[in-house]
């Protein structure tokens, strides 16, 4: 029996879905042809008995592809799934286009592949989820379902598969039809760069330079989840508020930004000469030292530098490059930044999210005139390796985007140092969950993060790093954390590598939230202590740190004078632009507002070039330490700063 049920536009679980559905069983029937658009359809099936029933033969042939391949016995136990299923007629167009003629002519290795693409394994991902662009859950390929929207409502999948059903809801999932087989890119970045001819000009500079040969990692190979099993204590099963896991393979990933013939045609570059002669406009100013080189293999060369600046060593769909991160537990009214390494050696990225303008990917957005955007239309094209989106002007670090960057505060969330935490989808995968209040409860990841499997961690031996993704209770920059502990009642140490920062002078900070389990370590930033040992164990009222919150001074209402005892006892309060999702462990309307959360001002520092540093933790008493941003502010600017 099926039943038909109209459900507003907000957020909600599977689990109320199907209990709305056992409601209406008992109240009402209901036309589906009255319901329009919100038509979901509940069956009370699992989703392998779904697609098995004979009164749904239109998915026969999918159907014999799970059976043959045993996926379907997946399908038919419990959990949560989500199942993008091709009808007959787009099963057999898809064996036309193989050159095959059923089933039978493909190898079990190869159906096996066709299935998992098909296929989420660990969550329901219902249309009303859906964004323009990757959804956060990957195939259980490995691969990422890309979702696009057309001016007449129509949805697609991977650009080419429309879905023709959506949601139909079973007791372990959920199924959306669609009219083609989902057949995503094997080829790996540069390859699909190459089959796109609005991007030749970009794509010729990308060889002549060799950068592409800085493009093709796929997989380590050597890395094996089953290795690392030792390092889970608390499993899912054991329905605790969180659960830990490892990191289920270790990709390399990639991101181009590019910009179309047609985009440099109109600033009058039309060949690669015009190309050669815009880059060395831009770059000989900034590197005038190297402007005689002419190699442009030498990443040095002008041609090379505008190439690299264009190419990042982390796979960031349109959605990470900030909006993944922009969690219940950033406030709404103050806009966004995330600061995104290049390939060219020691820059960066500034990405904006505006909130008055409700614009979003906004690259080094300098001022109106001169800030680059996506293309509203040709982004997140896929590859094995990584993803590449269109621009719409020239993406460039010249003497004033250098001077820009290096002017501002800085704020790295500390999972935005690791390109492994997003090229293996765990940055950024439980935004739903921190997002969505009927999911806050949701079990949280805890990822335990293997030695050496961070590039920019140099860890002794039993110190566990761990990456938590975020939970509604945590009051955290970007709702997540970096997180260490020792194993066996020893004391951790540990070594990270910041991204690149400007030449110039710079007051050095350490976000974190405290609490009594934390311990007591030193810090030390490019090997010189950062002043006395850091108790962070201690809440921010204690008498050493002085914290008053803000409006419980009636001659202080706003907590300024507060701020400037704190500073000169080494310490800031939190920022107001983030705060609690959900009050529980800690409260407050913002950071501001809470004892736990901190700024340690770890000191002053003269960079005399632009470059990488470090920060060294060693600790000197048992507990956690934990690590939630950083932040790199001109001393020219503390006086300007604002609360946020």
């Amino acid at each position: 029996m099926k039943i038909r049920i109209l459900v507003t536009k907000s957020r909600f679980t599977l689990q109320l879905m199907v209990m709305l559905s056992a409601a209406v069983m008992l109240l009402t029937s209901c036309d589906p042809d009255d319901v329009g658009d919100n038509l979901y359809t509940f069956t009370g099936q699992m989703a392998g008995q779904y697609l098995s029933d004979v009164e749904n033969e239109e998915f026969s042939e999918f159907a014999r592809l799970l059976d043959t391949t045993k996926v379907m016995g997946l399908l038919n136990s419990y959990g949560q799934y989500t199942v993008f299923a091709p009808t007959n007629t787009a099963m057999k167009e898809y064996y036309t286009q193989k050159g095959k003629s059923s089933l039978n002519d493909f190898t079990l290795d190869s159906l096996k592949v066709i299935a998992y693409d098909h296929l989420i394994d660990g969550t329901a991902v219902l249309y009303i989820n859906f964004i323009n662009g990757r959804l956060a859950p990957m195939s259980m390929s490995n691969r990422y379902f890309t979702i696009s929207f057309s001016d007449n409502t129509e949805t697609f999948v991977n650009r080419t598969s429309l879905i023709l059903k959506k949601d139909i809801l079973l007791h372990n999932g959920v199924i959306h039809s669609i009219d083609k087989v989902l057949d995503p890119a094997r080829e790996g970045i540069v390859e699909a760069i190459a089959a796109k001819p609005e991007y030749s000009l970009f794509y010729t500079a990308l060889i002549q330079t060799t950068m592409a040969d800085s493009l093709l990692k796929d997989v380590d190979d050597s890395y094996n989840a089953l290795d690392y099993q030792d390092l889970i204590t608390k499993r899912k099963e054991d329905n605790d508020w969180f659960y830990q896991d490892v990191p289920p393979f270790r990709k390399y990933g990639y991101t181009v930004l590019m910009e179309s013939n047609e985009t440099f045609a109109a600033r009058g570059i039309n060949t690669m000469d015009d190309l050669i002669a815009y880059a060395k406009s831009v770059y000989d100013p900034m590197y005038p030292q190297d402007a005689g080189i002419t190699d442009y293999t030498d990443r040095r060369n002008s041609l090379n530098r505008y190439v690299s600046y264009h190419l990042i060593n982390k796979e960031l769909s349109k959605s990470k490059f900030i909006d993944a991160y922009d969690t219940d537990h950033m406030v709404k009214t103050a806009d966004m930044y995330e600061y995104i390494e290049t390939m060219l050696p020691n820059t960066l990225l500034e990405v904006k999210k505006e909130r008055t303008s409700g614009k979003s990917n906004l690259f080094n957005p300098i001022n109106p005139d001169k800030v680059v955007e996506l293309h509203p239309v040709n982004f997140d094209f896929e590859s094995a390796n990584g993803v590449f989106h269109e621009i719409n002007k020239p993406l460039i670090y010249s003497v004033e985007v250098d001077a820009y960057i290096s002017s501002k505060r800085l704020r790295f969330d500390a999972a935005s140092f690791f390109p492994e935490l997003t090229n293996n989808n765990m940055r950024g995968s439980r935004w739903n969950e921190n997002s969505n209040s009927t999911l806050y409860r949701e079990q949280s990841v805890h990822y335990q993060v293997p030695r050496g499997f961070i590039s920019r961690i140099e860890a002794s031996e039993q110190t566990v790093v761990g990456y938590l993704a975020g939970y509604a209770r945590f009051q955290n920059y970007m709702a997540d954390e970096i997180f260490l502990s020792a194993s066996g009642g020893k004391l951790y140490s540990f070594t990270i590598t910041t991204p690149p920062i400007p030449a110039g002078t710079y007051e050095v900070r350490f976000g974190y939230t405290t609490n009594g389990r934390r311990g007591v370590a030193q810090l030390y930033f490019d090997n010189i202590p950062a002043g006395v040992p850091l108790n962070l164990n201690l809440l921010a009222t204690d008498v050493s740190i002085g914290y008053e919150s803000p409006g419980s001074i009636s001659t202080d209402q706003a907590g300024y004078e507060n701020d400037k005892m704190m500073r000169n006892r080494g310490y800031m309060k939190g920022p107001a632009s983030f705060k609690v999702a959900e009050t529980g462990w800690t409260s407050g309307e913002n950071s501001r507002y809470s004892s736990a959360n901190l700024r340690k001002i770890m000191g002053t520092y003269h960079f005399r070039e632009a470059g990488t540093h470090e920060l060294k933790v060693v600790g000197l008493s048992g507990g956690e330490f934990m690590f939630d941003y950083m932040e790199f502010v001109p001393t020219s600017a503390i006086e300007f700063e604002d609360i946020y």
